[in-house]
């Protein structure tokens, strides 16, 4: 094996699970709106489970508000949305529904980036060559783009692109720092990804619309603490 092998069988699997969906359901299901609706009391369940490993609420509520400040100002999100305009102009035919596409896409990519184990992941497969916790995560994930591509969202398959450059960035970092995340740091992340699976879940049930791509740099906040 080689540093960064769990990231590939992340991504790779959730591409190439996602392209097996897209072929399997040739007829969506209606209502794609409603159908995310289960999703998203599980993942905003799962944020309030997460959220509460934070060893320190004060410094998960300065981290997600430096965070939201310079993603706000960076527009993050609207990044992200411009990458999957380009993956919709590059591969998709014109007759798909874009919007969907990219609310799928957006949806899918919060999702498998934002929780904590998308940084630990590989730290871990790097440092200790475990790859426990990046063979759960694809397993989770592939599930998500299955039940996403069923109701209609075809964008949800090109998650797996996002997975390999995010978690591509942090298996670099942990080549270049060779150090392993003590357990104060993991929690911390774990805490600040909570809160923004909590966001996520909120946007799934069609309660607020929250940016939450926007406060993604709340997570490299923690790796202050190392220094």
């Amino acid at each position: 094996m080689f540093p960064g092998i769990g990231t590939l069988i992340n991504g790779l699997g959730v591409l190439g699970v996602g392209i097996l969906a897209r072929l399997f359901f040739k007829k969506d299901l209606k209502n794609f709106e409603e159908n995310l609706l289960p999703l998203g009391l599980l993942v905003l369940a799962l944020g309030v489970r997460e959220s509460l490993k934070s060893p320190d609420f004060i410094f998960t509520l300065f981290a997600v508000i430096i965070g939201a400040l310079i993603g706000n100002y960076l527009q993050i999100e609207n990044q992200i949305k411009k990458f999957g305009d380009y993956l919709y102009k590059k591969f998709e035919d014109s007759d798909l529904d874009q919007a969907k596409f990219m609310d799928s896409y957006l949806s899918t990519t919060l999702i498998v980036i934002t929780g904590p184990l998308a940084i630990i992941g590989p730290f871990f497969d790097v440092v200790e060559s475990n790859l426990e916790l990046l063979l759960i995560k694809t397993a989770l994930d592939c599930f998500l783009v299955i039940f996403i591509t069923s109701t209609g969202g075809k964008g949800a398959v090109y998650s797996g692109v996002s997975i390999l450059l995010y978690q591509g960035f942090f298996t670099f970092c942990a080549i270049l720092i060779n150090t392993n995340i003590d357990q104060v740091i993991s929690d911390s992340i774990a805490g600040i990804g909570g809160v923004l699976l909590i966001g996520v879940g909120i946007n799934l049930l069609g309660l607020k619309k929250i940016p939450v791509g926007n406060y993604m740099l709340s997570l490299f906040i923690p790796f202050l603490l190392a220094l």
